[in-house]
């Protein structure tokens, strides 16, 4: 064997062993990680009902903002309130959603203001949920979500 084949095969033995290493560090961590993953598993199930709720309203509510912006550029402008208490609630149920996910010391804080503006957001979508299929949805999901905050309260 020349010198130079020696080097070659020394060369492929050190990449084999750096390649070989990669893997069973990467193969590790995947591991390591997947058994974390399975350990925490449960947390925040606790909430689901609320998270779901949520996720529903979050929802509805987005496709009913949708809906009074084009009732909006058609030039009806009586959605206005039902758009204002949707854009008021979104925000603060993304949170609860979020929190609930989490297991948050503090749901049980936010769900009880998250009632209040729910009841309101219900009360204008309501008004226009005869007429309005996006504006009933909304209601509906509403008052699903205060239920499941009422749980937490």
């Amino acid at each position: 064997m020349t010198p130079q084949n020696h080097d070659l095969n020394r060369r492929q033995v050190l990449v084999a062993g750096a390649v070989a290493a990669l893997a069973a560090t990467v193969a590790g961590e995947a591991l390591a990680e997947g058994q974390q993953e399975h350990k925490h598993a449960d947390h925040g199930r606790s909430n689901q009902a609320v998270v779901a709720a949520a996720m529903a309203c979050i929802d509805t509510g987005q496709a009913c903002l949708s809906h009074c912006l084009t009732q909006f550029k058609a030039g009806d402008v009586s959605l206005a309130a039902c758009a204002s208490s949707v854009v008021e609630m979104l925000p603060l149920i993304s949170t609860l959603s979020q929190w609930a996910a989490l297991d948050s010391k503090q749901l049980p804080k936010l769900a009880a203001i998250c009632i209040d503006v729910c009841q309101a957001c219900e009360t204008e979508c309501r008004k226009h949920a005869e007429k309005h299929a996006s504006c009933r949805a909304c209601a509906e999901a509403c008052v699903d979500c205060i239920k499941a905050c009422k749980a937490l309260v």
